[in-house]
């Protein structure tokens, strides 16, 4: 038996008032001592985000009881794990020491879908303190989740709504940072009331920024495309501002030139995160709308992941400054509110700009046309289109297993009659490697700018965890989900609801299963019929002037008015 067979696995968490039992359950039959491990900075590689190494606090033995072989029990007094103490500020991990070699327990993938059951806090001080136990995972080699212990004693922060991008600060360095922080901050805030209060807020001004892009695309181009069309440019006065800067460090300069201009603005509609709005509370004459760049995925964002890795701090977020956000329908009102934490009469369910004219004849006859002048031996064929979403933590670390695919198969199945299109998430740099012999059934369209007018032509879409199936469904067409790593996805990443529950099309878990509804046109189209009737019911093209209806027009009578 090799070392990278032997398996050591979390598979039962009791408790028993302070007393806390794990049971682990392995593959191997020697001898085996047990120890904890307190895990300090854990750093990861900048060219794939795997880990390379990580920092170790804390070691001391542990005993475990064996039940049977391959069958340990701990049993341990949470006031007394180590000698007569609590385990300290810390995650912890249990490793499984060998002859053979050491090895890092792992997560069951049944116990850590119920990790937030097993969480316990135990208050004293008259409430003032509590000791916090939880249990977590972390993703090693896209194979495996390691099992955490999260143990941290914590304090009422009586101020927990001002506390929030200024954090609390240990070290000298630390609190240098600090005070840099929230010097910056207060001249921000006193830089936009200074200009705020110099520009009249009559109703006029709009701006259209995005801080993850630097042109103007999706929603936002579809609502000022519809402006200048009605001549609305006329009444109002369109301003714009588009850069990069979310996780990018911007000169002093750029933020003042930025926050000049918000000051400026009576409506300012935005596309995706924007930090900026966290930090200043705009006049209550100016409305910050949003118009979310995605319809609806899988993936946890924002509040839906509260408590987790990355979540928004309880006040003061941006996403929580939102007077208005447009959602593509009543459906997405509950999602959404509780991605931004809002109040769902904040969203308007007006459908998504972006989709206006999406399914117009003329559209589709017109692109249908320049597309096979384009790719004439595409024609007559069936099509499809291969896009899933990346792996990884971002976009600096974006990659995909590419070997999750048998092309061979793929380019046998398609024969004739299909072609298989592979249209890869643009954060992924790595290129899909076709050999010559497949290039006239497997091509490679990462490069192709819009994956929406591609639907036009796509029979059958194949994506995982990405938000594009839903503007995909309104072809009612096929739809496979391919998903090799749903547990470890759903588990690592998380997601706020179930991919197999709520996909509309078959979930394939396997390269097998996705090549059997294949062949055997395995699609479960109906579950596609029921989420199109579900989320696009209102349905008519006309988005971005019910947008601008509601927010400008019916907003400027009423300021008038007054």
């Amino acid at each position: 038996m090799g070392n990278s067979e032997i398996i050591f696995e979390v598979t039962k968490i009791e408790w028993e008032r302070i007393f806390l039992s794990l049971e682990i359950k392995t593959n191997y039959r020697g001898k085996v001592q047990f120890r904890l491990e307190s895990l300090g900075k854990i750093y990861r590689s900048e060219e794939d985000y795997s880990i390379i190494g990580m920092k170790i606090k804390d070691s001391f033995p542990v005993k475990a009881k064996k039940l049977a072989d391959g069958v340990y029990r701990f049993t341990w007094n949470i006031a007394a794990v180590k000698g007569r103490q609590f385990l300290e500020n810390g995650r912890w991990r249990i490793v499984a020491a060998a002859k053979e070699a050491e090895f890092v327990c792992y997560a069951s993938h049944e116990i850590a879908y119920h990790f937030e059951d097993y969480s316990r806090i135990f208050r004293y001080g008259g409430g003032k303190y509590a000791y916090n136990v939880s249990f977590s995972s972390l993703m090693e080699e896209e194979r495996y989740l390691w099992f955490y212990i999260n143990t941290y004693f914590m304090i009422k922060n009586k101020y927990w709504k001002t506390r929030r991008y200024v954090q609390e600060a240990l070290t000298i360095i630390g609190k240098f940072k600090r005070m840099y922080m929230y010097t910056a901050i207060v001249l921000m805030r006193l830089f936009y009331q200074f200009w705020s209060h110099v520009f009249p807020k009559r109703g006029r001004n709009v701006l259209l920024m995005s801080e993850t892009k630097d042109y103007l695309w999706g929603n936002l181009k579809y609502i000022d495309e519809r402006l200048h069309e009605r001549g609305l440019d006329k009444k109002f006065r369109i301003s714009y501002s588009f850069r990069k800067a979310v996780g990018s460090h911007m000169s002093a300069w750029s933020w003042a030139k930025l926050i000049f201009k918000i000051a400026q603005q009576d409506y300012i509609f935005v596309d995706d995160y924007v930090p900026v709005f966290g930090f200043l509370n705009l006049r209550k004459k100016t409305k910050l709308i949003q118009v979310w760049h995605a319809g609806v995925g899988f993936k946890s964002v924002g509040y839906s992941r509260f408590g987790k890795s990355g979540t928004p701090f309880p006040s003061g977020s941006c996403h929580k400054k939102y007077d208005y956000v447009l959602v593509g329908s009543k459906e997405l009102v509950k999602v959404y509110s509780e991605v931004f934490g809002i109040e769902e009469e904040a969203f308007l369910p007006v459908g998504m700009p972006r989709l206006d004219g999406f399914l117009d004849e003329n559209t589709i006859r017109d692109f249908k046309e320049e597309f096979y002048q384009e790719y004439p031996k595409l024609k007559g064929r069936k099509i499809i289109l291969f896009a899933p979403t990346f792996r990884g933590g971002g976009q600096k670390s974006a990659r995909y297993d590419y070997s999750w695919l048998d092309l061979k198969r793929i380019y046998e199945f398609c024969k004739d009659e299909y072609v298989f299109l592979v249209k890869m998430h643009p954060f992924v740099d790595d290129p899909i490697e076709i050999p010559a012999k497949y290039k006239d059934r497997i091509m490679d369209f990462a490069a192709y700018p819009n994956i929406n007018d591609l639907y036009y032509v796509t029979d059958i879409l194949i994506t995982d965890y990405s938000s594009n199936y839903f503007e995909y469904s309104l072809m009612r067409r096929p739809i496979l989900f391919y998903t090799p790593d749903r547990e470890l996805y759903e588990l690592s990443r998380g997601v706020h609801r179930s991919v197999r529950e709520c996909a509309p099309g078959k979930v394939c878990d396997t390269f097998d299963e996705l090549m059997e509804a294949l062949e055997n046109q395995d699609y479960e189209i109906e579950k596609v019929y029921r989420f199109v009737e579900e989320n696009f019911s209102n349905y008519d093209g006309h988005a971005s002037d019910k947008a601008i209806n509601r927010i400008l027009l019916r907003d400027r009578k009423r300021r008038k008015r007054k």
